[in-house]
């Protein structure tokens, strides 16, 4: 879940990170890594977030604790962090991070809650060995990755079977990119079952949100 930068068709996009989040999942990777390390580096970032109501942290990790207190866990495109301080505070201590973008790496790994943060880009494969992660959670992410079908079955692969996959995703792009088709693949191949949640509040206080766009909270469990 990122802030506002320069969009790939060149518009400009206040720096103030209360205009144009909406409009972000257009960038490329490039620009986005450049906005966040920058957002990431003025250490506003979570305050901002919180301040427009965002919980999907703490909702995301409250679902792993109910699939049973796993062993290692990844936290997929983490950020700052905050994730991870959720994660933490469910009681869940094995926490492996890794996100696109330098500045939220270093915001990430300096808060003492993951046993390794390093660099990560869910628009390309993982490297991590298959069957590695009890749960992989992905939170404000998928809004920002230009294959779903690609990113998701890197992260049931890297997670062994009875383990789950937590991902969201924005109401507008869930429909826009067709993703209940691309889970509903997975089931059909075998490789996991899904529960996908009715949209709840994605950033409420958000003048571009509100009650507009919500989020969408995806559990795969892996079956093989």
């Amino acid at each position: 879940m990122r802030g506002s930068r320069p969009t790939s068709e060149g518009r400009a996009v206040s720096d103030d990170p209360s205009s144009g989040l909406a409009r972000e999942s257009d960038a490329s990777p490039e620009e986005i890594a450049g906005y966040d390390d920058g957002w990431a580096a003025s250490g506003t970032c979570d305050g901002d977030v919180s301040s427009w109501g965002y919980e999907a942290p703490e909702r995301v990790a409250a679902m792993v604790v109910a699939h049973g207190r796993p062993g290692e866990v990844l936290d997929a495109g983490c950020g700052t962090g905050r994730v991870g301080i959720a994660l933490l505070a469910a009681g869940i201590v094995d926490i492996v991070g890794g996100d696109f973008t330098p500045a939220s790496n270093e915001a990430a790994r300096s808060l003492g809650v993951y046993r390794s943060v390093d660099q990560l880009d869910l628009n390309s494969p993982l490297a991590f060995a298959t069957d590695r992660f009890s749960a992989a959670v992905s939170v404000g992410v998928f809004s920002y990755i230009a294959d779903t079908a690609a990113a998701v079955g890197e992260l049931v692969r890297v997670v062994r079977p009875g383990g789950v996959v937590i991902f969201t995703q924005r109401t507008d792009i869930w429909a826009e990119r067709g993703d209940a088709s691309v889970v509903q693949s997975f089931v059909n191949s075998g490789a996991c079952t899904a529960h996908v949640s009715e949209p709840s509040p994605y950033l409420p206080g958000h003048r571009e949100f509100g009650t507009d766009i919500g989020v969408i909270y995806t559990t795969l469990e892996v079956l093989n």
